[in-house]
């Protein structure tokens, strides 16, 4: 789901209030940011104590490094995600594959009115399937996997995907329908299982 515009003033006076050695300034920013940068290092780790260990360790470079932080580059949302997102996957010890060429063909050809807003994602996520919905997320590849985790999970708008990815924002989109696509049909058997466990239920 793509985040309104927000305005980034007051983010920018508490971030030059925490290089000015501000304690409290750097706490907002840490509660404002924690639980998107959380569930994004979840995703990537599949570990509630890799998550907060993750989640730890990118607010620590945040807090020792604030000045690596360019505001004329993106926002500060984007930027931590991008920080977690490399430490979980440097944690987990994966590297991304190179990309196929034709997926990228793919992408350009995949138009943004065929994305679906009621996602898999959004429905199964928060119930007792999650575990599936994590195995399935992480069995994508790993072009998708990174706009439908930064996208969905951790809320961000497509051009700040676009920044932690390292792409535009067309290719943001299409790679987010066919992830979107390829998540639906991997959950497509939990989905039956599910609707028949409400059909024997109504009997």
């Amino acid at each position: 789901m793509a985040m309104p515009p927000q305005d980034v003033q007051p983010e920018l006076a508490l971030l030059a209030q925490m290089k000015q050695g501000d304690e409290a300034a750097f706490v907002q920013l840490y509660r404002r940011h924690r639980d998107a940068v959380y569930r994004l290092a979840l995703l990537y780790s599949g570990s509630t104590a890799h998550a907060a260990d993750a989640t730890q360790e990118t607010f620590i470079h945040f807090m020792t490094r604030p000045s690596q932080y360019d505001p004329m580059r993106g926002t500060l949302a984007a930027w931590l995600c991008g920080v977690a997102r490399n430490i979980a996957r440097k944690a987990a010890g994966s590297r991304e594959d190179s990309t196929d060429p034709g997926d990228l063909s793919d992408d350009l050809e995949t138009h943004e009115a065929h994305i679906d807003r009621d996602t898999p994602l959004e429905r199964i996520l928060r119930g007792e399937a999650a575990e599936h919905v994590r195995r399935a997320i992480a069995a994508l590849a790993p072009h998708y996997r990174d706009v439908l985790v930064l996208c969905e999970l951790s809320e961000l708008s497509y051009a700040e995907a676009a920044q932690v990815c390292g792409i535009d924002i067309g290719t943001v989109r299409s790679r987010l329908s066919r992830a979107r696509a390829q998540l639906a049909q991997r959950l497509s058997p939990l989905a039956s299982r599910e609707d028949h466990r409400l059909k024997e239920a109504i009997r």
